[in-house]
């Protein structure tokens, strides 16, 4: 079944658990000050299993380039990303600044 939430980032996700299969973002890219908060609730959300399905619109006043770049270094800290190429997306809503990423949390490799 599926299920809709609202969460605030940086909150608690212990009412959310167990893992989702997917997590769903569009847009969520713009502030600062809300990197930390969202990168924190997908890593505490996320389990090994989820997909998170990430579309932007890529914005190129102001900030949006430098805020962008640190969501993107932040995220692969504990992501792995594979971004969708354009020619796989619906062909109405094709757009050169729309992106779309498909992410996993890292399998982390524990060595003795």
């Amino acid at each position: 079944s599926v299920q809709a939430k609202v969460l605030k980032w940086g909150e608690d996700v212990t009412d959310f658990l167990p893992a989702p299969d997917f997590i769903l973002m569009a847009d969520c890219i713009y502030y600062e000050e809300s990197l930390e908060p969202l990168i924190k609730t997908l890593r505490d959300l996320a389990g090994l299993d989820t997909f998170i399905l990430c579309c932007y619109e890529e914005r190129t006043v102001g900030q949006n380039p430098e805020v962008e770049k640190k969501y993107f270094a932040l995220l692969q800290r504990d992501f792995e990303l594979q971004k969708v190429p354009l020619d796989e997306h619906d062909e109405e809503y094709r757009s050169e600044d729309i992106h779309i990423f498909i992410m996993q949390k890292k399998k982390m490799n524990i060595s003795s």
